[in-house]
């Protein structure tokens, strides 16, 4: 800066804005994932400062930032880097001459609309910041010349306006400093000089590009980046640059490599040589949902700039998205560009610059996920059939988070199966069509059998585990004891549950009868007075009790086709009382649904006792004091003497004392041919 003497020259003009500053700046909706946006602005002001006061090359901006003085403790009880309160940037262009000046005291200025400039940027400066100080040194007219001013949240904007001319040792630059970074943007400011200064490359792209591009220096304390050396130390010359037609539309893209930091990979779309947003690339190819490796373990990433006069065009008034047509009807018209378009076309020259790169990748994820099936076979079909979704998970996720997102994927495949399925079967019900059935769906058949082996050879492995484990709770342990007979409810049904509060994988009712998992209602060890069916007081708790669907629901029809009630006693206990008799209980149980009214569809009571059958169930062993009461009640036994029943007239009342045996052996037997289909012992 010079040092001759200042002589005010008096200059009278309108140094207010002809606007209510406050209102315009309130206007201006600032995010605060762009809270560098202000620093932006400036930087791309100095930029055509520089260009239009071309004597002044080679370019030079300084930009400076200004921290508080406090460190801030973070959440780990470390200090970390105080947060950026002040930005300052200098430029040594064109300075803040009568055009410019008049320039800045309008809004919405058209002096720079051939650049792009759309004459509202610096309202956004005090979007974030408190004040902007302003001072600039210029010649004009052969004379030197210093003016100051600062820009302001009041009516008028520009505040303690003076121009001075200079004499003496002089140079050209202009000052920028913003002023008071508001609070809440403090920690949405990049937090490291790096950090800024790879921001400031991914913004202004376009213009380090170019040969006469200015020469940018960060100063943060006693660190200083040449953001231009800082772009060639991490690119290392790796530009790949094409054109690109949408329609009518034509596009320029630069792709850069990015080496040695960690980031996403990203398509950054620009108007007027600057980036408005970002996304990520993986969107379009999945395989870059992580950093490249080259040989050597070399790592980089990808960063793509789209420009063209569309995106100029149709850029908002802040810079922070673009007007896209949307595909509402499935067309666009010729001279109309959709996201998905231009996304699509950048990465088809993406794939073209990394093939070999992508295919790697590619292979390395199919690999991991080959690897994971190996582990958990229920998702092998995914493989064959859903090789493009596998693509699009994410290669960098713990083995938990990659079954949660192949579940998603064998759920979309179980869903279009089912389709393809009842596809099918429409077809076949015509006789005459029959013929053409293997030439039509010879392929699709095979996939329908194929995945639906899979998930049945999952349920019929499952199933012989849960018999499995049955037979161990019915006999003695090593420690000489039975399992108690809490053991087995829960291995049938999860204790203290109503059916809509489970799946229906979640239980195991087939080992009764597998008609019960098709029930309307159940409740597992809750008390009458719990149950919504019925209108009861009772605190007494059967084990299970299920309501059964009727088969056909008609005004005339029963709510139920039956009620089942299920008790289960603890292997080889036979120190019943008799208030514990077990078949006095499930009467008892009968007894209390008799009395009580239950409602139906509508929610309208209905008296059970109208004809609505009951079927008691006790699964015990038949010990000696079990077989007394069944005897004394008038029981009859099973076929196979190994069990009892009997009918009680009085409550429509079926009751079967089944042994553990028994249920055993039957569901066994009942399993037999898919446990022998899968080469799984059925004894």
């Amino acid at each position: 800066m010079g040092t001759g003497d200042l002589v005010d020259l008096s200059v009278k003009r309108d140094d207010s804005m002809q606007l209510d500053i406050r209102g315009k700046v309130k206007e201006r909706k600032l995010a605060y994932a762009h809270t560098l946006l202000p620093l932006f602005e400036a930087l791309v002001n100095s930029i055509q400062a520089i260009e239009e006061g071309s004597a002044t090359q080679p370019g030079i901006i300084h930009i400076n930032l200004v921290r508080s003085p406090q460190r801030e403790l973070g959440l780990d009880g470390q200090t970390s880097m105080p947060p950026v309160l002040d930005i300052t940037v200098r430029d040594n262009g064109i300075g803040f001459t009568n055009g410019n000046f008049e320039s800045f005291n309008f809004a919405h200025s058209t002096y720079k609309e051939k650049k792009g400039g759309k004459g509202i940027g610096r309202f956004v400066w005090l979007r974030a910041f408190m004040k902007v100080e302003i001072e600039s040194q210029f010649v004009e007219e052969s004379k030197w010349y210093q003016r100051k001013f600062s820009f302001e949240l009041t009516r008028n904007g520009i505040e303690n306006h003076v121009l001075k001319e200079v004499t003496g040792p002089v140079e050209r630059f202009t000052e920028v400093r913003l002023r008071g970074l508001r609070e809440e943007y403090q920690k949405w400011c990049n937090t490291y000089a790096e950090d800024i200064s790879i921001k400031i490359i991914e913004h202004c792209f376009v213009y380090f590009l170019r040969a006469d591009c200015p020469r940018f220096i960060l100063h943060d304390g006693d660190e200083e980046i040449v953001v231009n050396d800082f772009l060639a130390l991490h690119t290392r010359d790796h530009v790949r640059s094409g054109d690109l037609k949408v329609g009518r539309e034509n596009f320029h893209v630069d792709m850069m490599r990015l080496y040695g930091k960690k980031m996403d990979n990203k398509i950054h779309y620009c108007a007027h040589a600057r980036e408005v947003f970002s996304e990520k690339l993986s969107h379009e190819i999945p395989e870059l949902d992580s950093y490249i490796e080259e040989d050597g373990d070399e790592r980089f990433t990808i960063s793509v700039y789209v420009s063209g006069q569309y995106l100029d065009i149709n850029v908002n008034e802040d810079r922070t998205a673009i007007r896209f047509a949307k595909h509402d009807d499935g067309t666009l018209y010729p001279d109309e560009v959709s996201q998905e378009d231009l996304r699509r076309k950048v990465a088809e020259f993406v794939r073209a610059q990394l093939n070999t790169y992508l295919e790697s990748l590619f292979e390395a994820k199919i690999e991991r996920v080959r690897q994971f099936v190996q582990k958990n076979p229920r998702y092998r079909q995914l493989l064959k059939y859903k090789k493009d979704e596998i693509s699009r998970v994410p290669s960098y996720l713990p083995d938990d988070k990659l079954e949660l997102e192949l579940f998603k994927i064998q759920q979309k495949l179980d869903l279009e199966v089912k389709s393809e399925a009842e596809e099918i079967l429409k077809f076949i019900e015509d006789p005459e069509d029959k013929d053409e059935f293997q030439n039509r769906f010879a392929d699709l058949y095979d996939k329908i059998i194929e995945v639906g082996n899979s998930k049945l050879s999952e349920y019929v492995i499952h199933r012989k585990l849960v018999l499995e484990l049955l037979e161990k709770h019915i006999k003695r342990s090593d420690t000489g004891k039975f399992s108690k007979e809490t053991a087995i409810h829960k291995l049938v049904f999860p204790l203290k549950y109503l059916s809509d509060e489970i799946g229906f994988n979640d239980h195991n009712l087939w080992i009764i009868d597998e008609r019960l998992a098709y029930h309307r209602y159940l409740a597992s060890d809750k008390k009458f007075k719990q149950i919504k069916l019925i209108d009861s007081q009772s605190a007494d708790r059967p084990d299970i009790i299920v309501f059964n669907r009727p088969f056909a629901f008609t005004s005339g029809d029963k709510p139920y086709s039956s009620i089942v009630l299920i008790e289960f006693k603890r292997p080889m206990r036979d120190d019943y009382s008799e208030k514990e008799n077990p078949i006095s209980q499930v009467i008892r149980y009968a007894g209390e649904l008799s009395a009580n009214e239950g409602t139906d569809k509508d929610d309208r009571t209905f008296d059970i006792r109208s004809n609505t059958p009951i079927y008691g169930y006790i699964i015990c062993d038949l010990t000696k004091n079990l077989r007394k009461f069944a005897k004394d009640a008038g029981f009859k036994p099973l076929p196979d003497n190994d069990g009892f029943f009997n009918f009680n007239d009085n409550y429509n009342l079926y009751i079967e004392i089944m042994s553990f045996d028994k249920l055993l052996r039957d569901s066994k037997q009942r399993n037999k041919a898919l446990f022998e289909m899968l080469n799984l012992p059925s004894s």
